[in-house]
C-alpha cells in the first residue's frame, strides 16, 4: 500500500492519490484529498511535518482544492501514512481515496446569499464513498461538486456531477455530457436535499456498470461523459433508475428552460479580499497564493492565525487560493498584517488569478516551462498595474485540460520547440462560452506574452464600457481585428 503501486495491476498510478503516487518528470507526484477544501489546525501542522519529512520546499493547492505534493524522491513511509490517516488527510478506504476531491464553494455556510449550506452533503457523500469500496473501479477523475447557490459559484467547474441549489430545499442536477473540460449541464432533475446522496450513489453505481460493460483500458478508465456518450443519456438514465430502486426517478433530458436557471460563469476573484459573513460580527479574509504555492512557514502561520483570530479552520479554493473564515471584525486589520508578514496578500491582484499546469519541468507532455513562465508573467504584470476587477489567466503546456485554459479570460497554450523557434505560446481570449476562445496569435515567445497581456489589460482598463464591465464582456464586444490591433507591434 505504501509503495505507490496500483493494487490491481502492480503499476504506478496514472492519476495519483496519497496511497498510489504517480511518476512525473520531477519525481513522484501525489495528492492529499480534502473534501470541501476545509483544513483544521491539526491538519495544517501535519502537512508542515510531512513537508519536513519529505524535504519539500512547498506544496500546491490544486484547482480541486486538494493539496499536491511534487518532486518526492521516494514513496511515503508507512508511519507518515498512518499519521495522515489519523488526522483525516488520508482516506479510511484506500480503494476510493483516489476519487477526485469533492468540490464546493469556499464560502459555503458563511455567504449571506447562499440558499443551502452544502457542508453536510459533502460529509455525507464522502462517507458514502468510504462505505462503498466497490466504487474504486471508477476513474479517479470522477468528480462531484455541490453549489449552494451563493455569490461564489462552482457551476462552471468541469465536474462530472454538480448539484446546484435553486431554492432553500431543492437542487438541480447537472451532468457532464459534453466535450472534455466542459462544465456540466442541467438534465432537468430537481432533488430534495434528502435525495441528493442516494441519487449520487445511483449515478455512481450506474457509471460503474457502464465501465464494466463497456470495458476499455483498465488504467485509463472511461470517464462518466464517455459512458453517457456511448449509451446515450436516455439509456444511462434508465440504468440509474434501475439501480436507484426507491427514488422517484424522472427522465434525464437536457432541458433548456431548466438549464437557464444556472447562473453565468463565476469570476474566480470574488472570494478574495475581506467581506462580511452572514454571521454577525465575523468576516472572511481571502488570501492570494501564487500558483497555489504554500511553504511550511505559511501553512503553520495560517493555522496559528485561524486558531487565534478565527475558528481554527482554513478553506482552500478551486482557484488555488485560501480563505481564513470567521475572523472577528475588530481583528481583521491585525490578520491582514500577520498575513503580510507571511508573504501573503489580501485582495485582487494578478498573481492570485493565474493558473498554470506542471509544464515541461514536471510533465512529459508539457512543451513549455509553464510554472516559471507564469511566475515571471505575474511579477512583470504586477509591476505595471493593479487590477480593480478580477480576470483569469491560464497557462497550459499542451492541449490537455490540466490548467483549464478553455475557461480563461486570457489563455496561453504551449507550442513545442521547433527548428529556429523556442517553445512559446498561442494566445487566446474569451474562453468558456466559446470553448478555447478566439486566437489572437498562434505563437509568442514567453517574453512577448508578457508584453501582449500587459497591452490587452491596459486596453481593457482604458476602453471598457463601465468600471463594472468584465474582461470577458469587453473582449466579446470587440472584433478579432480590434483585439489583434492591440498587439500589432509585437
Amino acid at each position: 500500500m505504501g509503495k505507490g503501486l496500483d493494487l490491481v495491476s502492480g503499476e504506478r498510478a496514472i492519476c495519483p492519490d496519497i496511497y498510489h503516487p504517480a511518476v512525473a518528470r520531477d519525481g513522484l507526484l501525489t495528492r492529499l484529498r480534502i473534501p470541501g477544501g476545509e483544513l483544521n489546525v491539526e491538519q495544517c501542522y501535519a502537512i508542515s511535518d510531512l513537508m519536513a519529512a519529505t524535504d519539500l520546499d512547498y506544496v500546491q493547492v490544486t484547482n480541486r482544492a486538494n493539496i499536491q505534493l511534487r518532486g518526492l524522491t521516494q514513496d511515503l513511509d508507512p508511519s507518515l501514512l498512518t499519521k495522515l490517516t489519523d488526522c483525516g488527510l488520508a482516506g479510511a478506504s484506500t480503494a476510493t481515496d483516489g476519487i477526485r476531491n469533492i468540490m464546493t464553494s469556499p464560502t459555503t455556510g458563511i455567504d449571506a446569499t447562499e440558499l443551502i449550506d452544502v457542508r453536510p452533503l459533502v460529509a455525507a457523500w464522502d462517507e458514502y464513498l468510504v462505505g462503498h469500496p466497490d466504487l474504486g473501479v471508477l476513474s479517479n477523475k470522477f468528480s462531484v461538486g455541490f453549489d449552494g447557490g451563493g455569490s461564489v459559484s462552482i457551476l462552471d467547474r468541469p465536474n462530472d456531477i454538480t448539484l446546484l441549489a435553486v431554492s432553500d430545499r431543492e437542487f438541480l442536477l447537472h451532468l457532464a455530457i459534453g466535450m472534455r473540460g466542459d462544465a456540466p449541464v442541467s438534465v432537468g432533475v430537481r432533488l430534495a436535499v434528502a435525495d441528493c446522496v442516494p441519487m449520487l450513489g445511483a449515478i455512481a453505481q450506474g457509471y460503474r456498470q457502464g465501465i464494466e460493460d463497456l470495458g476499455g483500458d483498465p488504467r485509463r478508465k472511461l470517464r462518466l461523459r464517455q459512458v453517457i456518450e456511448v449509451w446515450g443519456l436516455a439509456k444511462f438514465g434508465q440504468v440509474v433508475s434501475e439501480v436507484s430502486g426507491s427514488l422517484d426517478f424522472p427522465e434525464f433530458v437536457v432541458n433548456p428552460s431548466a438549464t437557464s436557471l444556472a447562473r453565468a460563469t463565476a469570476v474566480s476573484g470574488e472570494h478574495l479580499g475581506v467581506w462580511l459573513q452572514k454571521q454577525v460580527g465575523l468576516s472572511s479574509v481571502g488570501v492570494s497564493l501564487l500558483l497555489g504555492r504554500l511553504n511550511s512557514f505559511q501553512i503553520e502561520g495560517l493555522a496559528a492565525i485561524s486558531q487565534r483570530y478565527g475558528s481554527g479552520t482554513i478553506r482552500l479554493t478551486p482557484w488555488q487560493n485560501a480563505l481564513v473564515p470567521d475572523v472577528r471584525d475588530e481583528a481583521v486589520g491585525v490578520v491582514r498584517g500577520l498575513l503580510a508578514d507571511l508573504g501573503l496578500s489580501v485582495g485582487v491582484n494578478v498573481h492570485e488569478l493565474l493558473t498554470a499546469c506542471a509544464g515541461a519541468s514536471g510533465c512529459q507532455f508539457g512543451a513549455t516551462d509553464t510554472q516559471g513562465d507564469a511566475i515571471e508573467l505575474a511579477n512583470y504584470l504586477e509591476s505595471k498595474f493593479k487590477l480593480d476587477r478580477p480576470l483569469n489567466i491560464h497557462v497550459s503546456g499542451c492541449d490537455k485540460s490540466c490548467a483549464q485554459h478553455y475557461q480563461a479570460d486570457i489563455a496561453l497554450w504551449g507550442c513545442p520547440e521547433t527548428a529556429g523557434r523556442v517553445g512559446g505560446y498561442r494566445l487566446c481570449v474569451g474562453g468558456g462560452t466559446e470553448r478555447f476562445g478566439r486566437e489572437l496569435r498562434d505563437y509568442l515567445t514567453p517574453a512577448e506574452t508578457r508584453i501582449a497581456i500587459d497591452r490587452l489589460i491596459h486596453a481593457y482598463q482604458e476602453q471598457r464600457a463601465s468600471p463594472q464591465e468584465s474582461f470577458h464582456a469587453f473582449t466579446s464586444r470587440k472584433s478579432l481585428a480590434q483585439l489583434q490591433q492591440v498587439l500589432h507591434a509585437i
